[in-house]
């Protein structure tokens, strides 16, 4: 069913209520698509919010030395989701609108008001923060009628997505698991995670997509006119619902679009649902259970831009040394210098378990067997284009992180049912953790911890550039050693965009420092990706570490070459070379022949 457009009157939302004599007859759904908040959830607002996030905040600037007044950050968060506020309903007026980044949410809105470095580093933590905000700024409660819905969908086969503007999808698909929810759900498309934002119909198609559906297949449910009516409508799904809540009448200019039904709760959709499809099945034709049309228009929008985001705010080239040492820095690659890990011969069946998982939830099932083949095969193929990529004489993408929709989607998925491919690309990022989790069992390399623990108590900022397909799983790892909030930037190639030894990634790391490059101490252990590409981004000190992936001989010929400073045993064998630092740093020029004791 397709409705023509016809303009509301805001005053009185009566006009959007069905008739007296009950619902309209809809077509029978091959699948629902359901709004997050306002149909999933409702949400209650926590008048404490900023107070809490901000003290978050103060201690994250503390591991960089810098002393924050927490009233004075929760003025700027509270400025800042004024104006965010502000940003998205003027953005439900275009055709086809970006979702911000979350580094652009977080420094330029949230924390615009705090001292640039600070404001740099923690833009790079920008998920971490936004994630925390989501479950600070509401209470989540799930509406009436769910349960039911829901139940009634699986007992009919008909699958279920969800599509949302957030700024945090990952917070919502952790209140879905809490609730019990997520199994129910065969894809979930949150903006943050694909860079565009409804109204933009490009959400919902691949929500459709992922499904197996064609859209004129779906219902669309949601609660704003601005962004849910406008984006289904554009998009051609075959109903349009509105379940009311709080934005539901109070959009924020006039809408030209209309529902098809507008109920007050989910609760009442199961009665226009069941009569949908007993019809249909009745005489008019069988529907539910997915179909292998692919809705036209269903391109992957354009990539996500936190890693534009991040470079344009990173600083543009090492500035040169000064006369005088500064306090240093130090920079560590996590993978060889933090951890060591042990490969998990089962990476390829956990992971294939999820896979299987994903593709029964939208319909279309494979095996285990195929399911982990496809995750061993995918894996060398990255490989592969990896090694191919290194090689390249392109220098604008030669260092350019691989997309998760594209590893997932393109790489492991090459063989697998369309609808299954689409829905891994939605997913990536979460394949990618899982991927992490599973690939080996991490432990902490000796001399590690202590260095970073040393480094603290010195009041020695640190922070991390690594090369990971997930550094949220990284993070993870350093949250188990204990050390995560010790920490200062931390670039992950994941989330800039660039892998080393691409200067992009060093230089996101080096802006959330309050130390030129040339006080800053970089410890990896390879001697491309770590040593020259340190030094290409102008650190003063570069440091690689044995017992790593190359060998003895490799480290040294980068030794020889100028790509390393020194070649030490063990991470904690940096502390020595800090030391005589602070030593340089304490001398004045008056005393320079003197030789103060170390601190």
């Amino acid at each position: 069913m397709t409705t023509a457009p016809r303009t509301l009157d805001l005053a009185s939302s009566a006009d959007l209520l069905p008739a007296a004599g009950g619902a309209p007859q809809l077509p029978a759904p091959a699948a629902l698509l359901l709004d997050f908040g306002g149909v999933v959830v409702t949400t209650v607002s926590r008048a404490t919010w900023s107070q809490e996030l901000a003290e978050d905040v103060v201690a994250r600037a503390a591991t960089l030395g810098a002393r924050l007044d927490a009233g004075s950050v929760a003025e700027s968060l509270r400025a800042g989701r004024s104006a965010l506020s502000m940003w998205k309903n003027a953005a439900s007026r275009r055709l086809a609108p970006r979702e911000l980044a979350p580094a652009e949410i977080v420094g330029d809105f949230l924390l615009a008001d705090l001292p640039d470095p600070v404001r740099r580093t923690l833009a790079l933590d920008a998920g971490e923060l936004l994630a925390t905000m989501a479950t600070l700024v509401s209470e989540h409660h799930q509406r009436p009628g769910i349960d039911e819905l829901l139940a009634e969908c699986a007992a009919r086969r008909i699958p279920l997505g969800i599509v949302s503007n957030a700024h945090s999808g990952r917070a919502h698909r952790v209140i879905l698991a809490d609730l019990g929810l997520d199994r129910f759900f065969g894809v979930q498309v949150y903006s943050d995670e694909v860079g565009i934002r409804k109204p933009h119909p490009g959400m919902i198609r691949l929500a459709a997509e992922g499904l197996g559906v064609a859209l004129p297949q779906a219902w669309y449910v949601g609660d704003t006119l601005d962004r849910d009516v406008v984006a289904a409508r554009r998009a051609g799904v075959g109903a349009v619902v509105i379940t009311r809540d709080r934005r539901t009448d109070t959009p924020p200019f006039r809408i030209a679009e209309a529902p098809d039904l507008v109920l007050e709760t989910p609760e009442g959709l199961i009665a226009p649902l069941r009569a949908a499809l007993d019809s249909a099945a009745s005489g008019r034709g069988a529907a539910g259970g997915p179909t292998t049309a692919t809705a036209p228009g269903t391109e992957p929008p354009a990539g996500d831009p936190s890693a534009a985001a991040l470079s344009s705010a990173a600083s543009a080239g090492a500035a040169p040394a000064p006369s005088r040492r500064g306090r240093p820095a130090v920079l560590l690659d996590h993978g060889g210098v933090i951890t060591l890990s042990t490969p998990n011969p089962a990476r390829d069946e956990e992971v294939g378990a999820l896979i299987v998982a994903l593709s029964e939830r939208i319909g279309h099932p494979i095996d285990l067997e195929t399911a982990a083949r496809a995750v061993a095969e995918g894996w060398e193929r990255h490989r592969a284009r990896k090694r191919a990529r290194d090689t390249s004489a392109d220098p604008a993408h030669r260092h350019d992180e691989i997309d998760p929709a594209v590893l997932w989607g393109d790489l492991v998925g090459e063989g697998l049912p369309e609808p299954l491919r689409a829905a891994l690309r939605l997913d990536g990022a979460q394949f990618s953790l899982a991927l992490h989790r599973a690939k080996s069992v991490p432990a902490p390399r000796p001399g590690a911890l202590e260095l970073i623990r040393w480094c603290r108590e010195q009041g020695i900022v640190v922070g991390i550039v690594s090369n990971t397909i997930s550094g949220r799983g990284v993070r993870e790892i350093l949250a188990r050693y204990g050390v995560l909030a010790d920490l200062g930037p931390s670039a992950y190639s994941d989330e800039i965009g660039v892998r080393k030894p691409g200067r992009e990634i060093f230089e996101a790391a080096l802006a959330g420092l309050d130390a030129a490059p040339a006080d800053v101490l970089y410890v990896g252990d390879k001697s491309v990706n770590d040593g020259r590409g340190g030094k290409d981004a102008g650190i003063g000190t570069v440091c690689l570490l044995r017992g790593g992936k190359d060998s003895d001989e490799e480290l040294a010929q980068a030794l020889a070459g100028g790509f390393a400073d020194h070649v030490l045993d063990s991470p904690d064998a940096l502390i020595d070379l800090l030391v005589e630092r602070l030593r340089e740093t304490a001398r004045t020029p008056a005393a320079a022949g003197a030789h103060p004791a170390a601190p």
